[in-house]
Formats: C-alpha cells, sequence, structure tokens
C-alpha cells in the first residue's frame, strides 16, 4: 500500500488546505483525545484516529465541520461519498428516453399524402 504522502499526488486537496492546516489537525486530534469519532464504525476500526476528515465534504476547514477518524472509518466514509456523487453524475449525465418523432402510432394523424382512401 502506498504511503499517506504518494496517496495526494493525484489530489489537489493538499493544495487548497489552509497554511495552517497542521495546527487545525491537531487541535481536531486534541479535541477527539485520538480516538475515532465515527457515528457508526466501519469494520477494521480500532477505535484509534489517524486521520481528520470533512464532515461535510468541501473545503469548509472550521473546528465545526472537521472530525477525527480511524483509517478504516476514513476509508468507508469516502467511499459512500464517492459512489453518492458518482450516482449523482450518472443520472444528471443520462437523458430521459424519447420516442423517435418519425414514428406515428398507426391510426394517429390520417392519412399519408398521395393515398387513395
Amino acid at each position: 500500500m502506498p504511503s499517506k504522502r504518494s496517496r495526494w499526488n493525484t489530489s489537489h486537496r493538499h493544495d487548497r488546505l489552509p497554511p495552517d492546516w497542521q495546527r487545525i489537525r491537531a487541535e481536531v486530534k486534541a479535541r477527539a483525545n485520538g480516538q475515532c469519532q465515527a457515528k457508526h464504525h466501519a469494520k477494521g476500526c480500532n477505535g484509534i484516529g489517524t486521520d481528520c476528515d470533512h464532515i461535510i465534504p468541501g473545503d469548509d476547514n472550521s473546528l465545526d465541520n472537521l472530525q477525527w477518524l480511524s483509517s478504516a472509518c476514513h476509508k468507508a466514509k469516502t467511499a459512500r461519498e464517492t459512489a453518492a456523487r458518482n450516482s449523482w453524475y450518472r443520472k444528471t449525465r443520462l437523458h430521459p428516453v424519447e420516442k423517435n418523432p418519425g414514428s406515428i402510432p398507426p391510426g394517429v394523424g390520417g392519412t399519408s399524402p398521395g393515398t387513395v382512401d
């Protein structure tokens, strides 16, 4: 498994963190007494927090929006958020099924031009 540092290589999140992120992160950890704060612990959670997580995804780095999670709980939460976001993207990309405007059901629209009744 790649180190935590190398997992940032494909993310732009690090660039968006405030300059005092390490201080904020330490404050979140201290507030949690180093324990995982997940409401529902993931399989593999040992109760020891390792990751600072944004409760509501985005760039709100206020203490009210940050929690301390175990690696297992953080991974599970991120997977749930990613699945929900991907589902939303799929739904917004799909166009509604439309009938071909050239297909007219039988008995609708009269006779075709040039035909004799």
